[in-house]
């Protein structure tokens, strides 16, 4: 099934214009319960980091009840510890990035 209208709408306000059609694509990869919802909920945690959109998408296809805790709002966390937990996931996702080369 393709994206939404308003999937790919925030896919242009969150990634630059030559990145749009690739986070399309990986948007196609996931195809389970709530399609639209956890695309734009992948979107908007990937932060406009492209490479992140992948790695969103695995959790919600595997783990989908803890997708949507980082997803949402939960009301047994406050807003900052909430924050604070999706700050660390993509951190850990960043860390495998490749470096580089050339002078630090």
């Amino acid at each position: 099934m393709p994206v939404s209208p308003d999937t790919r709408e925030l896919c242009q306000a969150a990634y630059a214009p030559e990145l749009v059609e690739l986070a399309v694509s990986a948007l196609g990869t996931y195809s389970g319960p709530d399609e639209a919802w956890v695309h734009q909920a992948a979107i908007r945690l990937s932060e406009g980091e492209l490479h992140r959109l992948p790695r969103w998408l695995s959790e919600a296809e595997h783990r989908l009840e803890s997708f949507r805790w980082y997803a949402e709002e939960p009301a047994d966390v406050s807003p900052e510890s909430h924050r604070f937990a999706v700050e660390f996931i993509n951190g850990l996702i960043d860390k495998d990035l490749p470096k580089l080369p050339g002078p630090h």
